[in-house]
């Protein structure tokens, strides 16, 4: 059997960490193949669980040997795919699930358009990502702008993705339903 990848796509603060989570919980061999970033850890992270935390140069040498299959400037740091991984995933009959960056999401779908679903998740509105941001604490003013002005680029994007999940605050069950549903011709071969 051919794995399957499932991209959750969208803005930063639109749940996708906490719907990765969720699925897991209910659908433990779901596997999170986690994205490489230039990003500091923040606290409680570690190296290969939430993220492949990489140095400039680090980031610079995968580039350089093509081990990234994209990778994109968000929020002033790199977040790149590995190709490796991916691949790996999909001939090893793994169903895999990751949260990616809009425009990376696109070409990784565009590199994997049979195996790969992708699914952009939202808030109801900026407004109320606007609030998660703020409530998160991790966003500084500045940052915090600077993440509202992509927004706009980010919804534009939902129509190029295979499904749209809108994750509301007090509506997470709601929203892990409507992403396994989603999920589910592939949950069937997990038994």
């Amino acid at each position: 059997m051919r794995g399957h990848l499932f991209l959750l796509i969208g803005p930063s603060g639109s749940g996708k960490t906490t719907l990765i989570q969720e699925v897991r919980k209910v659908r433990p061999a779901v596997r999170f193949i986690p994205t490489t970033t230039t990003r500091k850890p923040r606290p409680g992270e570690e190296h290969g669980r939430e993220y492949f935390f990489a140095t400039d140069d680090e980031f610079d040498a995968l580039i350089a040997r093509g081990d990234l299959l994209e990778w994109q400037w968000v929020h002033s740091n790199r977040y790149g795919t590995s190709r490796h991984r991916f691949e790996e995933a999909i001939e090893g009959g793994v169903l895999g699930i990751t949260s990616i960056d809009v425009l990376g999401g696109v070409t990784v779908k565009s590199a994997f358009p049979d195996d790969s679903t992708s699914i952009f998740v939202r808030p109801s509105s900026p407004e109320e990502l606007r609030r998660r941001l703020i409530a998160r604490g991790d966003t500084p003013g500045e940052d915090l702008e600077r993440r509202m002005e992509r927004v706009e680029m980010e919804f534009a994007q939902q129509g190029r993705c295979d499904a749209v999940v809108t994750n509301d605050d007090g509506h997470l069950a709601v929203a892990l339903e409507q992403l396994l549903e989603i999920m589910a011709p592939y949950l069937h071969d997990l038994g």
